[in-house]
C-alpha cells in the first residue's frame, strides 16, 4: 500500500497536436524560424539555438557550418552564450531536451529542418539523476540520444550541447494538479488525461493498489480493455502520454505516489512504434524505475501496462520560473496526540520562506492519506481535491511566515502520518526541504 510521500511528480511538457497525442513528432507549425539561428516552439514557449554549441549558423544557406563540440556535464554547465542579441542561454534540463525528439525519425531523431547538421550523439540536459542526485563521488545526469530519442543517465563521456532560453519546463508534477475521481481514477488537469491508478493486474482497495502488474507483449498490451470508473475507452497510452506521469526528481518508483500508490518500478509498455528500420518489431516503453525511455522487442519481452483515457490538452505550460532566493520550508503539527477513532485531528501548517527573494503565489497542500482519513473542516479559501487540500496563500516576502490548518478524522486505530507540501512561481533554491510530516497517535 502507500509507502512514502513525494514532491508532485513531474510533468516533462504539454505537447499541441493530433501528433502529440499519437506521441509522433513535433511538426513544423509548432515552430517559428526567427531567421536568427534560433526556433521558437510555440506550445511551450521556449527558444532555441537552431545549431549545436560549435557549430556556426549560415544564415544564406539556413544550415550549421562545422561540428559539434563535445563537453563534460561540468564543463557544458559552465557554458555561456551572447547568441541572437541575448545572453540568457542556458543547458535545456531533461523534459525540454525530450521535447525536440522526433519520434518518426531516427539518426538523428529530430526535425533537420529546423534543426539542421544535428549529430546522432548523445545530448546532455541539465537535470541530474534522483538516485544519486547527493552523490559526491559522481556526478550522474540524464542524457537524450538523437540517434533514436533513448533517454537515460551517466556520469562519464563527453556529450554535444544544445541551448534554450525561456521559463523553463517543470521537471515535478504538482499534487494539486490531479482531481480523485474516487473510482480509482485520477484526472490529470494539465493535460487532460484520465489515469487508472493502479496497473494492469492490480485491484484498486481502501485508497491502495492491491497485488503485482501483470505482464504482457505489446500486441496483447494494446488490446487491453477496462470498465472502470464506468468508461470502456480505456487504451494503452503513447510514449509522450506515458512521460507526462515520470517523476524526474523520484526513483524506484519514478513517479507520484500519492497519485500511483504501490506503482511498480518496472518497464511499461506504449503503443508509440520505434522508427525506421525498427518500426515493425520494436516499441517505446518507459522504466519506472529510473523514468528513463528505451525501446524494446514487440513479442520477445513482456511489460506491465497502465490504462489511459482522453486526449491531450493542446496549450502551453505552466512552470516554475528559475529565480534564485526563494526558499520555502513547511512545518507541520498534530493536535490532540494521541488522538481517539473517530476523534477530529488538526493539523497545523506554517510556511515560511528562508530565502532573501519573495516567493509569488505560494501554496501548501495538505495530503490525505488514503481513504482512511476524513475531511472535516479546511479554511475557505483552500480547495479539497479529494487527494490533498490546496491553500493559495499569495505572496511570501523573505522571513515571512504564513499558518494554515485543517481537521481530519481517522476511522482506524494506529498511527497517522500527514505531510505538507509546498511551491511557488519561483523554483525553491532548495527543494529538498519542501516537505514536512506529523505523526499523530489514534488510540480505540
Amino acid at each position: 500500500m502507500l509507502k512514502k510521500l513525494t514532491l508532485a511528480a513531474t510533468i516533462s511538457f504539454l505537447l499541441a497536436g493530433n501528433a502529440f497525442a499519437e506521441g509522433l513528432t513535433l511538426t513544423a507549425g509548432e515552430f517559428v524560424q526567427n531567421n536568427d539561428g534560433t526556433v521558437t516552439h510555440t506550445p511551450t514557449g521556449l527558444i532555441w539555438q537552431a545549431c549545436s554549441v560549435g557549430q556556426t549558423w549560415n544564415g544564406a544557406t539556413g544550415t550549421c557550418a562545422d561540428a559539434a563540440e563535445n563537453y563534460s556535464y561540468a564543463d557544458a554547465m559552465k557554458i555561456t552564450s551572447e547568441f541572437a542579441g541575448q545572453k540568457d542561454w542556458r543547458m535545456p534540463n531533461v523534459a525540454e531536451l525530450n521535447s525536440l525528439i522526433d519520434l518518426r525519425k531516427n539518426q538523428p531523431a529530430i526535425n533537420k529542418s529546423l534543426f539542421p547538421q544535428t549529430s546522432s550523439d548523445n545530448f546532455w540536459s541539465s537535470s541530474l539523476y534522483a538516485q544519486y542526485a547527493d552523490s559526491t563521488s559522481y556526478t550522474y545526469a540524464w542524457q537524450i540520444n538523437f540517434s533514436t530519442g533513448v533517454n537515460d543517465y551517466s556520469y562519464y563521456g563527453d556529450n554535444n550541447v544544445r541551448l534554450v532560453r525561456g521559463t523553463p519546463l517543470a521537471t515535478t508534477l504538482r499534487l494539486a494538479d490531479f482531481v480523485d475521481n474516487n473510482d480509482g481514477t485520477v484526472t490529470h488537469t494539465k493535460t487532460g488525461l484520465t489515469w487508472q491508478r493502479c496497473a494492469m493486474g492490480q485491484t484498486w482497495n481502501d485508497g491502495g493498489c492491491d497485488g503485482k502488474s501483470t505482464t504482457y507483449a505489446q500486441d496483447k498490451a494494446i488490446k487491453l480493455t477496462s470498465t472502470l470508473g464506468g468508461q470502456s475507452d480505456w487504451r494503452l497510452p503513447s510514449l509522450r502520454e506515458l512521460q507526462t506521469i515520470v517523476d524526474y526528481s523520484a526513483y524506484k518508483p519514478a513517479t507520484n505516489v500519492i497519485v500511483f500508490p504501490d506503482a511498480p518500478s518496472v518497464e511499461f509498455w506504449t503503443t508509440t512504434q520505434m522508427a525506421g528500420d525498427y518500426n515493425t518489431s520494436y516499441a517505446w516503453i518507459v522504466n519506472f524505475e529510473t523514468g528513463g525511455s528505451s525501446y524494446s522487442g514487440k513479442t520477445s519481452y513482456a511489460y506491465s501496462a497502465r490504462l489511459v483515457r482522453g486526449s491531450m490538452t493542446a496549450g502551453t505550460t505552466t512552470t516554475p520560473v528559475v529565480s534564485g532566493g526563494v526558499d520555502l520550508v513547511p512545518t507541520i503539527t498534530g493536535t490532540p496526540n494521541p488522538a481517539t477513532v473517530n476523534g477530529n485531528i488538526t493539523f497545523t501548517a506554517t510556511l515560511t520562506n528562508k530565502g532573501s527573494g519573495t516567493a509569488t503565489d505560494a501554496k501548501l497542500s495538505f495530503g490525505l492519506p488514503k481513504n482512511t482519513v476524513s475531511l472535516v473542516t479546511k479554511p475557505d479559501e483552500c480547495n479539497f481535491t479529494g487527494l490533498s487540500v490546496v491553500c493559495s496563500v499569495g505572496n511570501v516576502v523573505p522571513n515571512g511566515s504564513i499558518t494554515k490548518a485543517v481537521t481530519v478524522k481517522m476511522t482506524k486505530a494506529g498511527g497517522l502520518s500527514f505531510g505538507v507540501t509546498t511551491w511557488s512561481a519561483e523554483k525553491d533554491v532548495n527543494m529538498k526541504d519542501n516537505i514536512a510530516r506529523a505523526t499523530v497517535a489514534i488510540r480505540k
